[in-house]
C-alpha cells in the first residue's frame, strides 16, 4: 500500500441507515471503476503479450540473436507478472469485505440487542455442492 496520507469518505446524512447507504454506494462505484481499469490492464496486457510473439516470431524469421540491452548494458528483466489477476482477486477481497460491512451496518441500525461478548458471524457457509 502506497503511503501517501489517508484516505477519508464523509457524507451527513438525517439517519444512519442513509449514512450507510451512502457508504456502500461509494464503495460499489469505486470497485466497479476498480473493475473497469482490471479490464484495460488485461486487455493491454494482452495486447502487449501479442506483441511480444510477433517479435519473438520476427527475431525467428530473420534469425536474430538476442544482443546485450543497449541502454542498460544488461540481460533483458524477468518478464512481470500479470497485473489483471492481482487486481480481480483484490476486487473479490474488497466484495466481501463491502458485504460484510453492510452486514455490519444492518446489525448497528438494528433495534435488537446483542448480549455482551457475543460472537458475530457475518461469513455466510458454502452452498453444499451439487
Amino acid at each position: 500500500m502506497a503511503s501517501g496520507g489517508a484516505v477519508i469518505f464523509a457524507d451527513v446524512q438525517d439517519t444512519n441507515q442513509a449514512a450507510s447507504a451512502a457508504f456502500i454506494q461509494h464503495i460499489r462505484q469505486t470497485l466497479q471503476r476498480a473493475q473497469e481499469i482490471t479490464q484495460s490492464v488485461s486487455e493491454a496486457e494482452s495486447i502487449a503479450d501479442e506483441a511480444t510473439k510477433f517479435c519473438e516470431a520476427i527475431k525467428a524469421q530473420h534469425n536474430i540473436h538476442p544482443k546485450k540491452l543497449a541502454l542498460t548494458g544488461s540481460k533483458p528483466m524477468a518478464p512481470v507478472p500479470p497485473m489483471a489477476a492481482s487486481l480481480t482477486r483484490e476486487i473479490q477481497t474488497s466484495v466481501v469485505w463491502t458485504q460484510t460491512m453492510l452486514q455490519m451496518c444492518t446489525v448497528a441500525d438494528g433495534s435488537s440487542e446483542l448480549e455482551k461478548g457475543s460472537k458475530l458471524s457475518f461469513v455466510k457457509p458454502a452452498a453444499p455442492a451439487s
